[in-house]
């Protein structure tokens, strides 16, 4: 998000401190990410916890909760047990909630982590690969524990695709009143609808085809690209961001390292794992199509329906054109890879 919330500071600092016990004396606005507003909050005596806060008029946002009730308990309990620290633990309210919730937003406060993400750091080194894939592995063994979380297990959705299917017929039929954003987009999208459409026809197949026989599913973070991994300045590499945890194949938490680095990837995660692993080439395409498919949904829904700063439209354009539509047509040069590998 490119701007704060629009909230009563002092009142919602107020609200904070009596729910959680603690002495905020400040609240920062982070201008990051999609799915909810980010905090850096100041207590006393150099304390600093991190905030994500949800609009509750927000679609996305509301689902984010959701997620939220899945996700933390089980990242408090990895934190807790030492199974797995590198992650922002969520701190719980007095009550033992891991949810404030207001009548207009909802908030979760973590420990604040001091260090860089690795969001500007593509390319990843071949020793930036290994390390992903050594925390892709780890995370992937903690499956035994996970039986008494709330997590979803994979159920291949693509519910999006209602949503998708509506904006491009928005864009293809022009209305009175539309904005330039409107207009920027519409030359992005409907150039690309027909592949747009093809693609989702695919990844439907593959769905269905997985649906019908299963594969095994272990725990995966679900989004473990660089903005979600941060290093301190102790060189520790730590996970953000649980909110996609789920119990998938692994290919979920292998798509995004698909092409080039691959190998380097693998060789760590099956070092660390103690065995070869197969990938599944349909798997990785349905991953990977649905990604940008689902991120070209939210970014139109965003543009076509939601009241926007200027920035934050300049953002989703920036978003539509330089992180999906432009990779719709990398994702079968980068399986080219598997291929090679699976023979």
């Amino acid at each position: 998000m490119k701007h704060p919330y629009r909230m009563d500071e002092k009142a919602f600092m107020h609200h904070l401190n009596e729910a959680y016990g603690i002495a905020a004396r400040r609240i920062d606005f982070i201008p990051y990410g999609d799915s909810a507003y980010s905090y850096r909050v100041d207590g006393e005596n150099g304390t600093r916890y991190y905030l994500k806060l949800f609009d509750h008029s927000n679609d996305s946002h509301r689902q984010g909760i959701i997620r939220c009730s899945r996700y933390l308990p089980l990242t408090w309990e990895l934190h807790q047990t030492g199974r797995f620290r590198e992650l922002s633990c969520p701190h719980r309210t007095l009550s033992g909630d891991f949810l404030l919730t207001l009548s207009d937003c909802t908030a979760a406060l973590f420990h604040f982590i001091e260090g860089e993400t690795w969001a500007e750091a593509y390319p990843f080194s071949k020793q930036q690969l290994e390390r992903v894939g050594r925390l892709a592995a780890r995370i992937r063994q903690l499956t035994p524990w996970t039986s008494s979380s709330c997590l979803l297990s994979e159920a291949y959705d693509i519910s999006f695709s209602e949503n998708l299917m509506e904006c491009l017929l928005l864009l293809k039929s022009p209305q009175t009143g539309d904005n330039s954003a409107r207009h920027v987009l519409r030359e992005l999208v409907i150039p690309q609808q027909a592949r747009i459409t093809e693609l989702m026809y695919q990844i439907t197949g593959i769905r269905d085809s997985l649906i019908f026989d299963p594969v095994p599913k272990v725990l995966c973070h679900g989004d473990l690209w660089g903005g979600n991994l941060m290093e301190t300045p102790d060189r520790r590499l730590f996970v953000l961001d649980w909110e996609a945890a789920i119990l998938a194949p692994p290919e979920l938490d292998i798509v995004g390292y698909i092409g080039d680095g691959l190998s380097h990837f693998l060789s760590a995660y099956e070092q660390e794992l103690g065995q070869q692993v197969g990938l599944n080439p349909d798997l990785l395409r349905f991953y990977a199509y649905r990604h940008h498919l689902r991120n070209l949904t939210h970014w139109c829904m965003n543009i076509l329906h939601r009241d926007l700063e200027p920035d934050q439209l300049d953002n989703d354009l920036e978003m539509v054109r330089h992180h999906c539509l432009n990779r719709l047509d990398t994702v079968e040069v980068s399986l080219r890879d598997v291929a090679d590998r699976n023979i």
